[in-house]
């Protein structure tokens, strides 16, 4: 108390009202993968998180998309653009995708640097080594991960990289994984090959002491991230590039009179010089496109090929969107997907019920496509299906929040003395925080009393054993919305009086 010695009036402000709960975010995404570069403020940032705030701030940062390249070859006489698998990264589409869903803030870690042109660099499950979860375990913001190049790895590569990320969220327990599914652009075959349930499929491969941190989804998705005019004669490789141009010359020749043929020719001549610009590179392209109509049908074929990504980057924008938008506790589903074309794989409703409820629990939400609604993330369920606590997305987003805003609360109470007054304390501003969930929707109840319960204290949650260890044991209870996955609708006639 201060010692008064001069005579006087003094002013003093006592705090009327107690510390309160401040919830923590819930949407914030951190995405792990590789970029073309990562540099900020000049300084190398491979393998350090760094917050960003859009797309441009992403690509100011860490740069554009690879370069992809594709293969020609005459497939049964016809001709095929093949896709160089070591030139595909889907982190920056990712982005894209997740931006374009409702994502907002977000935190990215690069793995490693594909660089501009040629790429060099060869992915590796060494990449997302020890280093790269220590660094995640320091951020305290991220509630979602999200590890979109995990499936351009190996298969033996994607299930350690998976299963690493599934324990990095049992362990810290404050952030939730979306999966994607290795092979997700495939078609089930409901046997020993099936990208789900066979010897190699997902719920094979993932295995962690805790599923219920992790939510996956089926199948990938065509969309339409990539525009029309993003592949040019420059993506196709250069060992293959010569063939190409012979092939698209002679469907020329065939379809085009002489003048016009004479112009194609002229243009593919123009890139035999090793100093041409960049602008006499984009007239020829133009030209070439208004020529050819083969040229034309094989670009259309690459942009189809790289649209073609796995959905967690849309997922999480869309779960950003949902929080914002309703609450973390409404479940993450019934909702539509933008810049989606359509999901790779059609499913019904008999080849659902095996994702959702299969035998082993491990269950896997569907993305499907619905006449008049669009493409629909059409599931809710995390990776620990039979649990009766843990079965749905939004009740263990839900818990992670409220378990961490509540955690935060209380650090100003550690050394505090551990008697009534700090007990009372401590409840009152733990009721005051699940009384106003309980006002916004977020808990079940018709009263407070159903919806959440607090108890501290001696002869409730501790005893004189504990109080004399230092030990302050706080019991919350809440009730948490469950979203009404089966609406059953029953029909019964009437029989008419009279």
């Amino acid at each position: 108390m201060k010692k008064y010695e001069a005579p006087g009036v003094y002013v003093t402000e006592l705090n009327s009202f107690p510390n309160t709960v401040v919830q923590v975010p819930t949407s914030v995404a951190v995405f792990v993968g590789y970029t073309e570069t990562a540099i900020v403020d000049g300084k190398d940032v491979t393998g350090i998180p760094v917050r960003i705030s859009s797309m441009s701030e992403f690509e100011a940062r860490f740069g554009v998309g690879p370069m992809f390249r594709f293969d020609f070859s005459l497939q049964d006489g016809k001709p095929a653009l093949d896709l160089e698998e070591a030139s595909r990264f889907n982190l920056h589409a990712a982005m894209g995708l997740f931006f374009e869903n409702g994502g907002h803030g977000c935190w990215i870690l690069s793995v490693g640097c594909y660089g501009a042109g040629e790429p060099v660099l060869t992915k590796s499950v060494e990449d997302f080594g020890e280093p790269v979860w220590r660094e995640l375990a320091k951020l305290q913001e991220p509630s979602v991960i999200v590890i979109p190049d995990a499936v351009l790895l190996s298969e033996e590569d994607y299930k350690t990289v998976s299963n690493r990320c599934l324990a990095h969220c049992t362990d810290l327990q404050n952030r939730f994984a979306i999966v994607d599914v290795f092979d997700g652009n495939r078609e089930r075959t409901l046997d020993e090959n099936d990208v789900i349930s066979g010897k190699s499929g997902l719920r094979t491969l993932l295995a962690a002491e805790d599923m219920s941190f992790a939510a996956a989804y089926y199948p990938w998705l065509n969309t339409s991230h990539f525009g029309a005019g993003s592949m040019t004669f420059e993506n196709v490789s250069a060992g293959t590039r010569k063939a190409f141009f012979e092939h698209v010359g002679q469907e020329t020749a065939i379809q085009a009179n002489e003048s016009r043929k004479a112009a194609f020719d002229k243009a593919v001549k123009s890139l035999e010089g090793d100093d041409i610009s960049e602008e006499e590179k984009c007239t020829t392209h133009k030209i070439m496109r208004g020529l050819s109509k083969r040229y034309n049908e094989l670009l259309s074929q690459a942009v189809k090929a790289v649209s073609v990504m796995p959905p967690s980057g849309a997922l999480a924008g869309a779960y950003a969107a949902t929080d914002a938008r309703e609450g973390v506790w409404k479940a993450p589903a019934n909702l539509s997907l933008n810049s989606v074309v359509s999901p790779c794989v059609s499913i019904s409703d008999a080849e659902q019920e095996d994702l959702n409820t299969p035998l082993d629990g491990k269950a896997v939400n569907a993305i499907r496509s619905f006449p008049e609604r669009g493409n629909v993330v059409w599931g809710a369920r995390t990776l620990d299906g039979n649990s009766s606590e843990w079965r749905y997305v939004n009740i263990r987003r839900t818990a992670i929040m409220l378990e961490q805003s509540i955690k935060a609360a209380l650090d100003p109470f550690v050394f505090a003395p551990n008697t009534a007054p700090t007990w009372l304390m401590v409840k009152s501003v733990i009721e005051n925080f699940l009384n106003g969930l309980w006002k916004q929707g977020a808990l079940a109840g018709a009263s407070s009393e159903d919806a959440y319960g607090v108890e501290v204290g001696l002869g409730t949650t501790m005893t004189g054993a504990d109080v004399q260890a230092g030990c302050m044991k706080v019991v919350v209870k809440v009730s948490l919305l469950r979203p009404a996955e089966f609406i059953v609708l029953s029909f019964q006639q009437k029989v008419r009086k009279g």
